[in-house]
């Protein structure tokens, strides 16, 4: 009877050190969850405050620019003195998106800067390398619209829906 008694204490110890060990793991797991949807909501609450609230503005403003700008493409007394006018104008404009616009996700998300400066990166070089290809005629309106406003509303679009799946 002993050995029994000495049996049923030694597994009540035990099973109370589980019980012990599963209550500390479950404590860790759910405070690592919970800081880890606060860093979600604060930079939800980040992107909100410094880029939608203040700078969408700016965002449109710059591309409603970079547009301005591009219609000059259509004349059809365009020269190369042209095109590097507006190659010009145009790399001013994204310089202006960078710092007006996307630099300031560095402070919310490294990975989503990265998307959108790609995104950005890549209408640049596509507008001046549809701008400076001697075998496009950009005063075609057809053609301007396919390679020009297409792509232009495409990255619009893309830079506000990878801003609004934004999830921290």
């Amino acid at each position: 009877m002993c050995t029994l008694d000495i049996l049923v204490k030694v597994a009540t110890v035990i099973i109370a050190l589980f019980n012990v060990v599963f209550t500390v793991i479950i404590f860790r797991f759910k405070t690592n969850k919970d800081n880890k949807e606060k860093d979600c909501d604060r930079n939800i609450q980040l992107l909100k405050t410094l880029v939608l609230d203040h700078n969408l503005s700016n965002y449109y403003q710059i591309f409603e620019h970079i547009e301005h700008h591009l219609i000059a493409l259509k004349s059809e007394q365009l020269t190369l003195p042209i095109k590097q006018e507006i190659d010009l104008k145009l790399a001013d404009y994204f310089i202006q998106l960078r710092n007006k616009f996307y630099d300031i996700l560095l402070a919310i998300d490294d990975a989503l800067y990265e998307r959108i400066k790609t995104e950005i990166d890549g209408l640049q070089t596509n507008l001046i390398d549809t701008i400076f290809d001697p075998g496009i005629n950009l005063n075609h309106t057809p053609k301007y619209d396919e390679l020009i406003t297409q792509k232009l509303v495409v990255t619009k679009t893309e830079i506000i829906r990878m801003l609004f799946q934004y999830r921290g």
